[in-house]
């Protein structure tokens, strides 16, 4: 219901930035495709979601847009479950403790940003704990369950798959015992990940290596990032989890991963681990189980403290559903990761209809074999709904904050003679000229002559 919210306010559009830049455009092409050919186009990033989508969309025949917000909140919901089961049945904490633990997670900002648009994460993040709890069951049928689990979880997300490697070897190590079942169990899941990940970039070098970030390309602005980020998503009860911090064997390994992950580009700035945000963010799992503790040290569970433990739990349910329906929200702190609240997209809601308008003019009277050049913003939107995308209007892409630069002379070397941009009609680059608006919207043409004559 939380995570149904924010869908429901926005009925006709699917809430989330990835959502419509990257997950509804892949899906629009379902039809077009077999479940073999998704799966195998889809492999290297996670093909399991895209698998799951696929039956709706072509079996059933439900539009892409409504698969995604019901997908939304069911993936919310599960990832709760399992991790209630986790904490409960993997850690053994009481029922009262692992309750309150899993409502706490469930309406944090860290969780529901997850939630918000990376889809594919809360499916392998539901696995991970599934397969955790499993490594912790008498059932017979552990390693076995273990194996199947852990197989979901790579094909959902790779490096979800890569906290549970660390988790599950580092509780082995530290446990002393069925580490052979244990990398036997594993050894499935890590065959396909090395596929899905080989070769892959496994550092980053964030000083001096002109490596975007939010703020800007240096260090400092991976400082300030990495800072805000923290803030917003862990102030509010990290009091309670530097309280209820202990040693645990199994959530050891899984918190030294994603403090390296997290701040690794802090301390060793020329050598990290890439995407510190995406860390950060899952720092919430083990935090949430810290924070639980301390509520238990500082004895809020007790008769006399009930009305306290009520209040407390009281105010992250206010915080979280504020955030999750955009009625208000204390996410003030820009970042390169955090939204201000979840009822939003990458564009604004009043401006679709613009970006629709606009992209409906293109599909009229833009030059035969030209090429548009489309911000990741608006990239989703302009595949969707220029029909000519990619058939005579070449569609090129470039990333968010970025001026087009690259992406033009891409298109210039590819030989497109008409380039044209969409933007917000406010602002607009050297030598792109507006040729039609509607509102905040435009579309620019590259005016290749002028150009030339300046340089």
């Amino acid at each position: 219901m939380l995570r149904a919210a924010p869908e429901l306010l926005v009925p006709w559009y699917p809430v989330g930035y990835e959502t419509i830049t990257w997950y509804a455009p892949v899906m629009m092409t379902f039809h077009n495709q077999g479940l073999v050919d998704v799966f195998m186009s889809m492999f290297r990033y996670g093909p399991l979601f895209y698998v799951l989508a696929w039956f709706p969309v072509v079996a059933v025949g439900i539009h892409p847009f409504i698969v995604l917000k019901m997908i939304a909140p069911l993936l919310y919901g599960c990832l709760a479950v399992s991790y209630l089961l986790f904490l409960k049945r993997g850690l053994r904490l009481e029922a009262k403790m692992a309750f309150v633990a899993a409502l706490l997670l469930a309406f944090q900002v860290a969780a529901l940003r997850e939630s918000w648009d990376r889809f594919r994460n809360v499916l392998a993040l539901a696995f991970l704990f599934a397969t955790l709890t499993a490594l912790k069951s008498d059932n017979r049928y552990r390693w076995s369950l273990m194996s199947v689990f852990a197989v979901l979880t790579v094909l959902s997300r790779d490096y979800v798959a890569l906290v549970l490697v660390a988790t599950v070897l580092g509780y082995a190590v530290l446990e002393r015992k069925h580490a052979i079942a244990s990398l036997a169990t594993l050894a499935p899941a890590l065959a396909v990940l090395t596929v899905m990940i080989y070769p892959a970039r496994l550092w980053q070098n964030y000083v001096g290596g002109g490596t975007p970030t939010f703020y800007s390309e240096t260090y400092v602005g991976v400082l300030i990032d990495v800072f805000f980020i923290f803030v917003v998503c862990f102030l509010p009860f990290l009091p309670f989890v530097v309280k209820g911090f202990r040693r645990d064997k199994l959530l050891d390994p899984m918190l030294a991963l994603l403090l390296l992950g997290s701040f690794s580009a802090v301390v060793f700035p020329w050598f990290a681990v890439p995407g510190y945000q995406r860390w950060l963010i899952l720092l919430v799992f083990p935090f949430s189980v810290y924070a639980v503790i301390g509520f238990e040290r500082f004895q809020l569970f007790s008769k006399r403290r009930v009305r306290t433990l009520t209040a407390i739990i009281l105010f992250f349910i206010l915080l979280g559903v504020g955030y999750s329906t955009g009625a208000f929200s204390y996410v003030v702190l820009p970042s390169s990761w955090v939204p201000p609240n979840l009822a939003q997209s990458s564009i604004a809601w009043d401006q679709v209809d613009d970006v629709k308008g606009v992209l409906r003019w293109l599909d009229e009277n833009a030059e035969a074999n030209s090429s548009v050049l489309s911000e990741e913003r608006f990239y989703g939107w302009t595949l969707i709904y220029l029909r000519r995308a990619n058939n005579d209007v070449e569609v090129v892409s470039y990333s968010a904050g970025s001026p087009p630069t690259q992406a033009l002379e891409k298109a210039l070397s590819d030989g497109y003679s008409w380039v044209y941009l969409i933007w917000y009609t406010n602002s607009g680059f050297e030598n792109f000229n507006v040729v039609y608006s509607q509102n905040g919207i435009s579309i620019f043409q590259y005016q290749l002559l002028a150009a030339s004559v300046r340089v």
